[in-house]
């Protein structure tokens, strides 16, 4: 079973949280209530392969499911999708979780950077043209990639062309997988634009996105921000990454 961070109401790491695992079920993590509890007296049909643990009730508020993954039927694709990039009106910031991602304009140039010859990066135009009327309109584009301590070749890559984003105007930060744990953030990638209207990216195993959920509940919009603002204080600038993880 594999488990996916959904929140955590703890503030600092821990317990309590809710987890969505691979089975279409949730994982609750919470204080054990002791066998001596005069509460477990009240507890139904407990049976030995089970046991019951307390949860803050703020928790399930913000954090139980309240909706079935959404269908692809339900997901913001193709230019739908591509129209936050161009209409939002303040910011747009993302946290980004995978070590790949299967994006079908960018192979041909993704194995020109593994063999070490000239880089093809006539697909990226159309999104570096966007990200520049974007900031030189004082609109802010950035986003934090968690990494592990050891780049994969596609994070490489990634870094490789974060460059022509930050060339762009975009703002690129990094922050390193085990501080990311310590803060709590959750495994999942995500835009949010304008503190208003949060995308929550949907990807297969492959890494090929499938679309955005789109959500604007409060509760859930806020608490992505103040991931936001955790993951962009202690993450570090590109300018300063690169030079201790040079992409080639």
């Amino acid at each position: 079973m594999k488990l996916r961070f959904v929140g955590s109401t703890s503030g600092g790491g821990g317990c309590p949280a809710v987890y969505e695992t691979d089975r279409h079920t949730y994982v609750v993590q919470g204080w054990r209530i002791a066998p001596d509890d005069p509460a477990r007296q009240d507890l139904r049909d407990l049976a030995p392969t089970e046991d019951a643990v307390e949860v803050p009730r703020q928790l399930l508020e913000r954090f139980a499911p309240r909706q079935p993954q959404p269908s692809p039927s339900e997901l913001l694709t193709g230019d739908d999708f591509n129209a936050l990039f161009r209409d939002f009106a303040h910011t747009a910031r993302r946290l980004e979780t995978l070590t790949h991602y299967d994006i079908e304009d960018e192979r041909e140039s993704f194995d020109q950077f593994l063999s070490g010859s000239d880089v093809d990066l006539g697909w990226f135009a159309p999104w570096l043209d966007t990200m520049r009327r974007q900031t030189t309109a004082g609109r802010t584009v950035a986003r934090v990639r968690v990494v592990p301590a050891k780049l994969t070749d596609y994070l490489r890559y990634e870094l490789f062309l974060a460059r022509e984003n930050t060339r762009a105007g975009e703002d690129i930060r990094y922050l390193e997988r085990s501080l990311a744990d310590d803060l709590v953030l959750p495994d999942r990638d995500f835009w949010l634009f304008d503190s208003h209207t949060l995308a929550i990216l949907h990807f297969t195993d492959a890494g090929t996105m499938l679309g955005a959920e789109i959500v604007t509940d409060p509760a859930v919009v806020v608490e992505h921000a103040r991931w936001l603002d955790a993951a962009f204080h202690h993450a570090r600038r590109y300018e300063e990454f690169v030079k201790e993880h040079p992409p080639r």
